[in-house]
């Protein structure tokens, strides 16, 4: 192929930013020569790659990337001693006493503040209380801020998220927060169904109560700081009383902080004591048993370091036994407060279950049946006749209605009476009605808010108690009410109404509340304008209680609705009350009950978990992670075998006695947690093998979920750019018929080779389908000179599967098979490769039974075209033209273009670029390999050696091709003239110049011959053996040589 030809393609799509200018093809002639010649113009300023390079394809250069500007080193120390000013100043400002005061002090008004303001204050004094919440919320913002800068391991530790969580509850405690949450719209129809709910409200205001127990932990942390510091006053004094000896061994050696480890510490322990300052270090890491020190300076003195007693310096707390001490008071205050959540969970009351109907309720409903017969719908309308008109229709029923309408009033004042005060702690405080029906059916002319206006003047007209024109001969004088509702002689505890009260109810009502309009029953409520909401002026949203009747239709709710607001606040003063009784008990619980918790570090359990736990957070965060955690696991056993050698080759003999009959003791019973958390690091390999790459982001997501343990696996997707290549094996069905239960064993040898070779090259295997096998490589965040690389390692990895698969011993044994040799002339293991790149859907598909990670995108389908089009051009590998531009020009050279066609998936034709490998020039090995490790540990790490080499700036993928034997060899069969014959015949061919491009396909043999054009060719037996070659050959002949008046210099790919 000539230069001129390379030039003149256009990518389809874009990965890199190698994409060469579209120019016109030209048109040649049979007799023209140029095309036998390379333009050196285009190599100027480039190396040759080597002599042994045999393709003439030239690339257009990469265009210089833009640099990025590196701060110089100033800024950068600058911005160091700036970074390192605000932290040094947030410590001190987090460490100061006064500031720990007065958080202390704000804590403890957190805790009991809320409870205060509803125990003795009215709702007037909520401004003060929001305003000390905000200043509570701001001073322990500035806290976290603070130590999250200042102190070390502080951010998203511990101590963070508990005071996170715990300034967070305090923003339930600003009341117009709290009422949006757990209030409903109490001035409306909301209340109405709040009231029929049950005890929604007091149920939303003990959870407020149980979440503000969160607090407590802060209140922990005040008092767990302020041990810290008196042990760290304690630890300075003993060092300075020590004249700071430090730790020394029995040689006056320092020793190293790692061998006074106790058994079980691991390597994290290690790096924090070894980044403690001396004078902090606990003198006796080992204490309570004697620990082998190893001179660390050579000296090869070996001692027991002794307990230390009697008036010797006290011994601080071990490491291990302060960290299981913090998480058994942390795991106490948690298995509190999880109770206090859950235990009334789990009474009737806290799931909407009562034990029986209040006389609320059920007075609210005998009130609401009174009214009902009263309004009884009207036989000539279907809005009931009260609704209609305030003057009682002069029929034969007026006595009738009277009289209704007097047992209406009488229930209504029984129902007040006996519940506005009492010895009883909810208190009727507000009466109310609305009609949805009259707003409705309001004047058309008027606006909504108008028409409610209308009608709730209307039910406050109506509803006006001891009218004559509705009670006729049936009214009682006001002073008349006590003596009929209110008897002293009564079991029932029941105080006479106010008469400022019975003003009111005999007056329109006037007190509207939302869509409601009342009238207040508390003469506590005189101060309010007449036309307010007494409710929402003078009780808050906790204090309050609604009560509606049920037994009403949805219609009758909307032409009448009754409800009924009830004063709480003794109930809610009550429950403050014992809230902070209950609060400073718990305070004692949980400190005593830490406190009697084992303070004793248990080494069998602890350690292992917390690795456990590290591990688990490794595959969380990176799932391909789970791979290398078995291989530090091997090198963790390799550390310590190789310790504990060292210690036993400078023992004494009844030393070694002892150790050894510990060491076979714990090799022969592992603990539960070894054998835990070994099978963590198997599971985790298998989710990263299972997997893979693309299947990484599925794992990560599925694991971040801490609030439940389901898996999404309706997750949307990512898109990436990505190399997608497709191998598979040919002749399988052949294979598979004679083969039957071996085939797994067959695809598996295959796959071993193919897998390896790609991960070798920074590959990624996706999927195994039967015998074909998908994998990526992604280009995504990868920088233009690396994609390149990448684009190189993709080519590289499907030559080195070609060498492999031909001088694997295993697979040869298949060329020996009678029942393969049978079916196919001349079997071996053969592999068909399609290469393509561009952009691709990566995500989880499948169901909650199933799901698999896949890349779904038109490109997959193009490289599994082109894999399948291999067999059709008689080659072993097809690239489209996007990986050729994307790879380096040094191994784009040795691509052949080979076809122009259009296939399915790509919106665009797609050039075909074939790299010829001679498999057969191939031996198999026949001698044994040298001794290598079985350790797959060991064999990973050595695979990881030899990827990261191939990374070095240094190294060139196209190298190969100038040393490596195998390479060498696949190309020696084809000659510089075959590909210069070719491509000459190729440019001819797309330019529509087919009489000219046949006879020189018909020259393109790999070898030079000296008869070439000397005869003529008669049929395909003298056609040249390139599969390439004959393809073109026999879509030429298809169409009699002569192309199609429209043709474009591209054909439709056939499908097989």
């Amino acid at each position: 192929m000539g230069g001129d030809s390379f030039a003149a393609v256009a990518p389809e799509t874009s990965v890199g930013s190698r994409a060469p200018r579209r120019a016109p093809a030209p048109s040649l002639s049979k007799t023209s020569t140029q095309a036998l010649s390379v333009p050196a113009a285009r190599f100027s300023g480039r190396p040759s790659p080597s002599k042994e390079l045999h393709s003439i394809q030239p690339l257009l250069p990469v265009a210089p990337a833009g640099q990025a500007r590196i701060p110089s080193v100033e800024e950068e120390e600058r911005k160091e001693r700036k970074w390192q000013w605000l932290r040094k100043r947030c410590r001190r400002l987090s460490e100061s006493w006064r500031f720990a005061m007065l958080t202390t002090a704000l804590t403890l008004y957190a805790l009991f503040g809320d409870d205060v303001r509803l125990a003795v204050t009215s709702k007037e004094t909520d401004v003060l209380f929001n305003s000390l919440t905000i200043i509570c919320i701001f001073i322990f913002s500035v806290e976290i801020v603070a130590s999250s800068i200042g102190t070390d391991e502080y951010f998203l530790g511990f101590f963070f998220f508990l005071d996170v969580g715990s300034t967070a509850t305090l923003i339930l405690d600003l009341t117009w927060v709290g009422n949006a949450i757990f209030c409903s719209d109490t001035d409306g129809e909301g209340a109405m169904r709040t009231g029929r709910a049950g005890k929604a409200g007091a149920r939303a205001s003990r959870t407020v109560r149980i979440i503000r127990l969160m607090r407590l932990a802060k209140l922990y942390k005040a008092y767990k700081t302020n041990m810290e510091k008196k042990n760290a006053l304690q630890k300075a004094a003993l060092a300075r009383a020590s004249n700071g000896k430090g730790t020394n061994d029995e040689m006056g050696n320092r020793t190293s902080v790692a061998s006074a480890l106790a058994p079980g510490e691991g390597e994290e322990d290690i790096l924090s004591l070894e980044d403690t300052p001396e004078e902090e270090q606990s003198p006796g890491i080992g204490a309570g048993r004697a620990s082998f020190i190893v001179d660390p300076q050579g000296s090869g003195q070996v001692g027991a370091q002794p307990e230390q007693k009697g008036d010797q310096q006290p011994a601080a707390e071990t490491r291990v036994g302060k960290k299981l001490s913090d998480m058994t008071t942390r795991r106490v205050i948690i298995l509190v407060l999880v109770m206090l959540f859950c235990m009334p969970q789990f009474t009737p009351s806290s799931n909407g279950y009562d034990e029986f109907l209040s006389s609320s309720q059920l007075g609210s409903d005998v009130v609401y049946d009174r009214w009902r017969r009263y309004c009884a719908d009207n036989a000539t309308s279907s809005l009931p006749w009260c609704l209609g008109t305030l003057d009682a229709p002069a029929d034969a029923l007026l006595d009738r209605r009277q009289s209704l309408r007097a047992w209406f009033e009488k229930e209504l004042l029984t129902f007040i009476y006996n519940h506005h005060k009492g010895d009883f702690a909810w208190r009727l405080f507000w009466v109310g009605a609305s009609s949805q029906r009259l707003v409705d059916d309001g004047t058309p002319s008027l606006g909504e808010a108008e028409r409610e206006d209308q009608a709730l003047e209307y039910i406050g007209e109506l509803l006006r108690m001891n009218q004559e024109r509705f009670l006729g001969p049936y009214t009682y004088p006001l002073d008349a009410w006590d003596a009929r509702f209110y008897d002293p002689t009564w079991d029932i505890s029941m105080v006479p109404l106010e008469e400022v009260v019975k003003q009111r109810l005999t007056e329109p009502w006037q007190d509207r509340c939302g869509s409601f309009i009342g009238v207040g029953v508390q003469p506590v409520d005189e101060a309010v304008g007449a036309t307010s909401c007494s409710t929402s002026a003078l009780l808050r949203c906790s204090e309050r209680e609604f009560a509606a009747p049920l037994g009403l239709t949805t219609e009758e709710e909307s032409d009448f609705s009754l409800l009924f607001t009830f004063d709480i606040r003794a109930t809610t003063t009550l429950e403050a009350g014992l809230s902070i009784l209950q609060t400073v008990f718990i305070c004692f619980a949980v400190g005593l009950g830490a406190l009697s918790f084992t303070k004793d570090a248990n080494e069998l359990l602890l350690n292992p978990i917390e690795r456990m736990i590290a591990k688990m957070e490794t595959i969380k965060d990176n799932p391909l992670e789970a791979m290398r955690l078995g291989d530090l696991e091997y090198k963790r056993e390799e550390v310590e075998q190789d310790r504990r050698r060292e210690e036993l080759a400078q023992m004494g003999r009844c030393w070694k006695l002892i150790y050894r009959r510990a060491y076979m003791k714990k090799q022969k019973e592992p603990m539960e947690t070894v054998m835990l958390e070994k099978t963590i690091i198997k599971l985790g390999g298998l989710l990263a093998i299972g997997f893979g790459e693309a299947g990484a982001d599925i794992v990560g997501r599925s694991m971040q979920g801490s609030t439940t343990a389901a898996v999404n696996t309706q997750a949307p997707g990512t898109k990436v750019d990505a190399i997608i290549g497709f191998a598979n094996i040919r002749n399988f069905v052949e294979a598979h018929e004679v083969l039957r239960e071996k085939i797994m064993l067959f695809v598996n040898q295959v796959g071993e080779i193919v897998h390896g070779c790609v991960d070798d090259y920074h590959g990624a295997p996706n999927k195994n389908v039967g015998d074909s096998f998908m994998v990526v490589w992604r280009l995504t965040g990868a920088p233009p000179e690396g994609q390149v690389k990448i684009a190189d390692m993709a080519i590289m990895s499907f030559v080195k599967i070609v060498a492999e698969v031909n001088k694997s011993r295993v697979l040869a044994e298949y060329r020996k098979h009678p029942g393969l040799v049978q079916r196919v002339k001349g079997f071996r293991v053969r592999l068909g490769f399609g290469l393509h790149s561009g952009w691709a859907i990566e995500g989880a598909i499948g169901s909650e039974f199933k799901i698999d990670a896949a890349y779904l995108s038109p490109n997959v389908n193009v490289a599994r075209g082109l894999q399948v089009a291999t067999t059709h051009y008689g080659v072993s590998m097809l690239m489209s033209h996007v990986i050729v531009y994307t790879c380096s020009q040094e191994l784009a050279l040795l691509c052949r273009l080979v076809d122009h066609v259009t296939l399915k998936g790509a919106h665009r034709p797609v050039r075909l670029y074939t790299l010829d490998l001679d498999s057969a020039a191939l031996e198999v090995v026949t001698k044994a390999p040298e001794l290598v490790s079985r350790n797959r540990f060991k064999m990973r790490q050595l695979r990881e050696v030899r990827k990261c080499e191939k990374l070095q700036e240094d190294y060139n993928v196209w190298d190969l091709f100038s040393y490596d034997e195998d390479l060498i060899r696949m190309r020696d069969t084809y000659s510089k003239e075959f590909f210069h014959r070719f491509s000459m015949a190729y440019r001819n061919y797309e330019a529509g110049e087919w009489l000219a491009a046949r006879d020189m396909l018909f020259t393109c043999h790999y070898a030079p011959r000296a008869d070439v054009g000397r005869f003529m060719v008669n049929g395909e037996a003298e056609w040249p053996s390139d599969g390439p070659t004959v393809t073109l050959l026999r879509f030429m002949q298809g169409h009699g040589f002569k192309p199609p008046a429209d043709w474009p210099g591209y054909r439709p790919l056939p499908d097989r």
